[in-house]
């Protein structure tokens, strides 16, 4: 009778040590909108030309990286994209030839738009001091200060200038909705009028937006 016992006690110790476990449920991912991550070249100027730049690859120090990297842009990257696209187009400001990378994503709803652009005020204001030295893909270095735009942002948008002897850049960020715009025009001279090239990205953005709401 104890081994009975023993055993009917041991059978409901298991039973009630074996009931099922809820799986965790999968999370839904979170929506992506107003613009779609197949608009994203739509996001690109039309002066695109390729793909092919010889990009700033590397900054130092790391902490300014946003400032001037254009592989893996962090004003871009660090916001977990959706969606990237980018390209390259030479043009000529005052007959001095001029090229321009283009980098650009969407992100899903709750993409900040005012954060992105106030992280990288910050940045832009801490690395004010700070020479700045690229390497491109090809294995150039430059050397750069960090200025500000010689003409005021437009809303929504934030302007720098890199500057050295030989090589001058005119940088711009832009983000709304839930995508981003960032530029980088370098020439010996300098590069586009990036205050007028931030208001028609910011269109571009606008109108992708409005097209789907």
């Amino acid at each position: 009778m104890a081994k009975w016992w023993a055993a009917a006690t041991l059978a409901l110790i298991v039973v009630g040590c074996n009931r099922p476990v809820d799986s965790p449920r999968a999370q839904p991912a979170p929506p992506i909108g107003p613009i779609s991550p197949l608009q994203v070249g739509d996001l690109l100027s039309p002066d695109i030309f390729n793909k092919d730049g010889n990009l700033f690859a590397t900054v130092e120090p790391e902490r300014c990286a946003g400032v001037a990297r254009e592989v893996d842009p962090p004003f871009i990257t660090d916001y977990d994209p959706a969606a990237e696209d980018g390209g390259h187009w030479p043009t000529t400001v005052g007959g001095v030839e001029v090229v321009v990378e283009e980098m650009v994503a969407v992100y899903q709803s709750d993409y900040s738009a005012a954060d992105a652009l106030a992280s990288a005020r910050s940045i832009l204001e801490a690395c004010g001091d700070t020479p700045v030295t690229v390497t491109t893909m090809y294995g150039r270095t430059y050397t750069f200060d960090v200025e500000s735009a010689p003409r005021p942002a437009p809303t929504d948008a934030v302007l720098w200038s890199l500057r050295t002897a030989d090589w001058n850049c005119d940088n711009l960020f832009v983000a709304a909705h839930n995508a981003a715009i960032e530029m980088t025009s370098c020439g010996a001279a300098g590069g586009i009028d990036v205050a007028a090239a931030a208001e028609e990205a910011l269109k571009r953005i606008e109108a992708l937006a409005d097209s789907t709401a």
